[in-house]
């Protein structure tokens, strides 16, 4: 066997090799590609949704121009406080906020303003206003 043959006959081996690794090497649980979760079934949140620590997951709209993300912690007596990451176009920076919120059959009101829709499902608030959506998911306080 010439020298060209002899690299071909290595380099088929080498692929041969590679190709005889076994699936064990990785978890199944690790091959498999992720399910992506299914919409929530949403229906109106109580106070009881919305007492504690929140963090969004999703920002859509006109919201999602200019946020980045956003937390929550609404508290038992009526009180909350908020912070949202924003981007103003030059630099980010945390907005922070602290105001009264109410729920009812009209939605979520914070500091009197006009009453947004507020939804619940499994851990998760979706809130909509006019200028967009907030999805947040419950978090403990760490």
């Amino acid at each position: 066997m010439n020298r060209r043959g002899a690299q071909r006959a290595a380099l088929a081996a080498c692929m041969l090799g590679a190709a005889c690794i076994g699936s064990n090497v990785v978890a199944p649980t690790e091959r498999m590609a992720p399910a992506f979760d299914a919409e929530p079934s949403w229906s109106p949140a109580s106070a009881a949704d919305l007492v504690g620590f929140h963090e969004s997951v999703d920002i859509q709209g006109d919201a999602a121009v200019a946020l980045r993300k956003v937390f929550y912690l609404f508290a038992a007596d009526g009180s909350y406080t908020g912070a949202a990451l924003a981007d103003d176009g030059e630099r980010l920076a945390f907005q922070t906020l602290t105001g009264a919120w109410s729920i009812g059959s009209e939605g979520l009101v914070l500091d009197g303003q006009p009453a947004a829709t507020c939804e619940a499902a499994a851990g998760e608030l979706r809130i909509t206003a006019p200028n967009g959506v907030l999805r947040l998911r419950r978090k403990p306080v760490e």
